[in-house]
């Protein structure tokens, strides 16, 4: 029988360094179980062998769950593999209600957002994938450029499963309205549990041409979310609860509490200051007010996403 949880968050859990700080791993799950309600699980996709962080971690906080790959098998594709290893872990372990992926370098800043998210859905369907959608400008040259080239005659000259692989997907992907390069942002993205389930029902996890890919795990589900049949939506300040950009901060840490945010990412850097003085900040207004048991509820302020 599957565990049940209304919020099942997955952290990939990558090699020390002077940016990704073991501290800082710990400040961001400590963030989360201040935040998320009693009803949440948190798995840590190991990816840092061979330090096994996933075990230091797990004796640190004993209610997580531990998925390792057997080697670190990097970023862009690799990062996809390994996510697919944590995805059909979930999928076989969990009833949930909702699926987030935070990076180590996202915090958790409000209480709610399993309640957030879940309403949007049930509002929004055939949804699949929220976040900081960005499907036009800068955000999207890469992935578009990449995408393409693997799917192109010199694509196919340089791997031609990781090409027909990328085809095909793409060809189902624009018939359900996928703009080439189209994705939501990774530092953190909300998933419909519908959207992992025809993941796995469909085969689409694990595979191991995308492994060959260079775009980043983030393009790739943003790609596969119209894929399978689904779309993909906005969800974010001022409107809604997450704040997502790229590098650094989207606003100043007091802005981000003005306008709600629940979710912030990267605590890298926000002007003058850097990724211990930011997270200092947010760990004071945490440890300012009474630990949340129970996901606040609020009523929506969004309206449907269009068919």
């Amino acid at each position: 029988m599957k565990q049940r949880a209304r919020l099942v968050i997955i952290i990939p859990a990558g090699a020390l360094s002077s940016k990704n700080r073991y501290e800082h791993m710990v400040d961001t799950i400590e963030s989360i179980q201040h935040y998320a309600g009693a009803d949440h699980k948190i798995v840590i996709q190991d990816n840092s062998a061979p330090m096994h962080l996933g075990d230091r971690l797990g004796r640190h906080f004993p209610s997580v769950d531990v998925v390792r790959a057997p080697v670190n098998y990097g970023l862009f594709g690799g990062l996809y593999k390994s996510l697919s290893l944590a995805l059909l872990h979930v999928h076989a372990t969990y009833d949930y209600d909702v699926l987030m992926k935070m990076d180590t370098d996202a915090l958790m800043t409000g209480a709610g957002i399993a309640d957030d998210a879940i309403r949007f859905f049930a509002d929004n369907p055939n949804v699949g994938e929220i976040g900081n959608h960005l499907f036009a400008g800068k955000g999207i040259e890469y992935p578009r450029d990449r995408a393409r080239y693997e799917a192109s005659n010199l694509g196919w000259l340089r791997d031609r499963q990781r090409c027909s692989t990328m085809r095909l997907y793409m060809q189902q992907a624009r018939a359900n309205g996928w703009r080439d390069g189209e994705h939501i942002l990774g530092g953190t993205a909300i998933y419909n549990p519908e959207f992992i389930k025809r993941l796995v029902n469909g085969d689409y996890l694990l595979r191991e041409e995308l492994r060959r890919t260079m775009l980043q795990e983030d393009h790739l589900w943003g790609m596969l979310c119209y894929a399978v049949g689904m779309k993909i939506a906005r969800f974010h300040i001022p409107e809604n609860p997450l704040a997502v950009v790229w590098k650094g901060l989207p606003r100043s840490p007091q802005a981000l509490v003005e306008v709600g945010a629940k979710i912030v990412h990267s605590t890298r850097y926000w002007n003058g200051m850097n990724e211990d003085q930011i997270r200092a900040f947010f760990r004071h207004k945490r440890l300012a007010a009474p630990e949340v048991s129970q996901p606040q509820r609020e009523e929506p302020d969004h309206a449907p996403v269009p068919a």
